[in-house]
């Protein structure tokens, strides 16, 4: 009888410690050798080949390494039967992330975004100290250097092919050249001024708070160029002629040369658990990338000055509620059955029907890969790219847009897309392929931001001749 107690009693604490378990799993991961993330350009043996990267490792590269970490066993083997599993875990990210410098004391950890497709930076008027005065360089910015791209009114008879949708740019002509220095990614404390006040931004670029472009954020990841040369296994020594090229990403920028100065950065990605009731690994040491490069990675929790911050959500939340307009900032590429147009995110949900009224975004990104389950190459797909902006009309109560907008931050908006026609995979397994997958895969993660619902009109006007 003693002996059934302990055992109920063993199932017990068994039970709990199982309900204990986390279900979310957030990593900061460095990579210690330059990321090489191929792109769609073929790469094989011939001498010469080159191995480009793209500028930023999409989300599908994360989910792959994430749910490879999930799927393996004690021995360190991937076990098959649980592919349809780990495909359920939800991924969020990657996003760019700056560690801090132990060389300066002052320097905070700070989340960077990629730059919003509705500002454009020109060069300021004053270039450089030794291009200006004492007198100039005392004197506050006459202009911004910070622009604000909006929807704007069309003249009377103006047409184009994107009349369903209003056309998003400046008010006014500037004469200036745009910034040839353009951040690609913004520090979180500039991206959520531009969330929130985008104009309060750009005064502090007039009274030189802001002074550069550069202090928005940085320009991008540095590519690390490396040559090599196939060796022969039987001499040990290279083959003549058999040289060929890799381009990976680099983690720590140098500012002129100053490794002591170096700013060390590091990709931030959240994974879901919660439909699988898989247990979250511990990631220490795992390749990431092409030719298996190994990263670091540190389960960290939330930080306050981050995008999960509550206090922030509610704020922009409560804003958009009582406006009924808002703007939807992509941090993640997207995908979407009609292009560049989303459909899953108009639907009318919980009393809310978002209408698309205008759109800023740049060229479209081209995504491949090779889908290791059934052993071929995925198809090219175009996809809305990081920072591109939805102008969007909200149709509901104050409360049910605020529960909306808190409900659909962080979270992802790609739609059910359906698979091109004609492709060349015909495997069962492939027309299983849930339609929530590039969700899942992390695909057009999104914040939102304020904006008055209004289209300006153009302060100069055609002539009308």
């Amino acid at each position: 009888m003693s002996r059934n107690k302990q055992r109920r009693g063993s199932s017990t604490r068994n039970q709990e410690s199982e309900s204990s378990k986390p279900s979310t799993g957030q990593w900061l991961i460095e990579p210690r050798d330059p990321l090489i993330v191929r792109d769609g350009r073929p790469f094989n043996n011939t001498p010469g080949a080159r191995a480009y990267t793209q500028s930023f490792p999409p989300p599908s590269v994360l989910a792959g390494v994430i749910r490879t970490q999930a799927g393996k066993n004690d021995r360190g083997e991937f076990n098959l039967s649980k592919i349809e599993l780990v495909k359920q875990i939800q991924i969020y990210g990657p996003l760019l992330f700056k560690l801090p410098n132990p060389n300066q004391a002052k320097d905070e950890p700070e989340f960077l975004c990629p730059a919003p497709a509705d500002a454009l930076l020109f060069e300021p008027d004053v270039k450089t100290a030794a291009q200006a005065t004492d007198d100039q360089l005392s004197k506050p910015a006459t202009e911004s250097w910070l622009r604000r791209l909006v929807p704007i009114q069309a003249h009377t008879g103006f047409s184009s092919d994107f009349d369903e949708l209003g056309l998003v740019g400046l008010v006014e002509a500037d004469p200036r050249k745009p910034a040839k220095e353009q951040p690609q990614f913004w520090y979180w404390k500039y991206f959520l001024q531009w969330l929130h006040h985008p104009e309060g931004l750009i005064d502090q670029t007039q009274t030189c708070s802001v002074q550069k472009s550069t202090d928005l954020g940085i320009k991008g990841l540095s590519i690390d160029q490396r040559t090599h040369t196939q060796i022969d296994p039987n001499r040990q020594s290279a083959e003549d002629g058999r040289l060929f090229q890799t381009r990976g990403l680099t983690f720590t920028q140098a500012n002129d040369g100053q490794l002591a100065e170096a700013q060390r950065l590091a990709l931030f990605v959240k994974a879901d658990y919660n439909q699988t009731q898989l247990a979250v690994p511990a990631i220490k040491l795992a390749p990431l990338g092409g030719e298996r490069r190994l990263a670091t990675w540190h389960n960290v929790p939330t930080t306050n000055c981050s995008p999960y911050d509550q206090a922030t959500i509610d704020e922009i939340a409560t804003k958009i509620g009582q406006t009924g307009f808002c703007r939807l900032i992509l941090l993640t590429p997207a995908m979407f059955s009609e292009g560049y147009r989303p459909t899953w995110l108009c639907r009318d949900v919980d009393g809310v029907q978002p209408k698309l009224e205008a759109i800023a975004i740049k060229r479209a990104q081209v995504i491949s890969g090779w889908d290791l389950a059934i052993r071929k190459a995925k198809p090219t797909r175009r996809l809305a790219p990081a920072g591109t902006v939805f102008f969007l009309d909200l149709d509901g109560t104050s409360t049910a847009i605020e529960t909306w907008v808190r409900k659909l931050w962080m979270q992802c908006i790609s739609d059910d897309v359906p698979k091109p026609n004609g492709s060349a995979n015909t495997d069962n397994q492939e027309k299983e392929v849930h339609p929530e997958q590039d969700r899942r895969d992390g695909f057009g993660l999104a914040v939102f931001g304020t904006w008055d619902g209004e289209f300006v009109k153009l302060k100069e006007l055609f002539d009308e001749s």
